[in-house]
């Protein structure tokens, strides 16, 4: 069920018997389980305050309003091109609409995938009754919440969920394979940089549907601390491998960023606006929120990952542009 497990540095002391200074000198890449339950308690009793009800923080009988866009331009990937700029203000809220969905869908699939790792390792800890456990219990109670609330928000726009079956076979079939470790810890922060994104944008900007902007902050002050603690465990376990691990961990991460983007360039959102399909291709290659959109969608994760000495190789660096992401480039301005 858990797939391949990579190497892990185990806190042993082995120092006795031997030279002291080739002890000071080997690096202690991993945090050790007391560190790690200590997070996790202090996580935990941070959440006991927290509560969220969307069945009652949220009017969900109240009518969408008919001026307001679905998606913040920002995160429409066509927006800025000519096509774009031929449309009606109705086809732009119409494409916004599809649009929205498809990020739901796929944020969906993301925190579902991270509730399947939180699951796998429990099961492998063996540790049904410390912090660390139940830590992990409250992670999976959150994002299962807002999944459910992902779909209810897909119930207000009045269309069927994304399709997206092949991605979808694909989560199902590889998440549980994905090695334990740093390849777990950075495809987990990916999926935390793409879901915080998109409920970012929603949540900032005043012109997006009321519905839409209540469940992203909503998200957002339910997920600070899972956030929080995903970048914990990032910091603590990508940083100091060697280089094999590094480039491994960055072509992974590149393979799923490359397919997620893929899935939003082929949706049939600008075919419902009105966009005709031949000209979407040019578009798509020349649109200036292409940029724009990869930033938001995975500018935290790849910040996060250039730190750690991730993707210096070209097979991943050749993979994260073609999504549009631009991997020397950090700041939101200079986009």
């Amino acid at each position: 069920m858990s797939g391949l497990v990579e190497p892990r540095d185990v806190t042993v002391d082995t120092t006795a018997g031997t030279d002291p200074s080739r002890a000071q000198r080997r690096p202690t890449r991993r945090r050790s389980v007391a560190d790690r339950e200590a997070a996790a308690q202090r996580f935990l009793i941070d959440t006991v305050d927290d509560r969220f009800d969307p069945d009652i923080d949220i009017d969900w009988s109240a009518p969408p309003s008919p001026d307001a866009a679905w998606l913040p331009e920002g995160l429409v990937g066509l927006a800025g091109t000519r096509p774009w700029r031929r449309l009606t203000p109705a086809a732009r809220v119409e494409l916004g609409r599809h649009g929205l969905v498809d990020l739901l869908t796929l944020a969906a699939f993301a925190t579902t995938a991270q509730s399947m790792l939180e699951f796998r390792r429990i099961g492998e800890d063996q540790t049904l009754c410390d912090d660390t456990a139940r830590w992990g219990f409250a992670t999976i109670n959150i994002r299962t919440t807002s999944t459910a609330m992902f779909g209810r928000l897909v119930t207000v726009t009045g269309l069927p969920p994304g399709r997206h079956a092949t991605l979808a076979r694909r989560f199902e079939r590889y998440t549980l394979l994905t090695p334990a470790g740093g390849t777990t810890a950075a495809l987990y922060l990916l999926g935390e940089s793409f879901v915080h994104g998109v409920a970012a944008a929603l949540a900032e900007d005043p012109g997006v549907q009321p519905h839409a902007r209540q469940v992203a902050d909503i998200y957002l002050r339910a997920t600070r601390r899972l956030r929080e603690f995903a970048h914990l465990d990032f910091a603590t376990t990508v940083p100091g491998r060697n280089r094999l691990l590094l480039t491994w961990y960055s072509i992974a991460a590149a393979v799923v960023m490359r397919a997620v983007t893929r899935a939003l360039d082929d949706a049939d959102a600008e075919h419902a606006a009105g966009v005709p399909r031949w000209r979407l291709r040019l578009a798509r290659r020349r649109a200036p929120m292409r940029a724009r959109r990869a930033h938001i969608l995975y500018g935290e994760f790849l910040e996060a990952a250039r730190e750690a000495g991730m993707f210096t190789d070209p097979v991943s660096r050749l993979l994260v542009r073609s999504t549009g992401a631009r991997l020397d480039t950090s700041a939101e301005g200079d986009l």
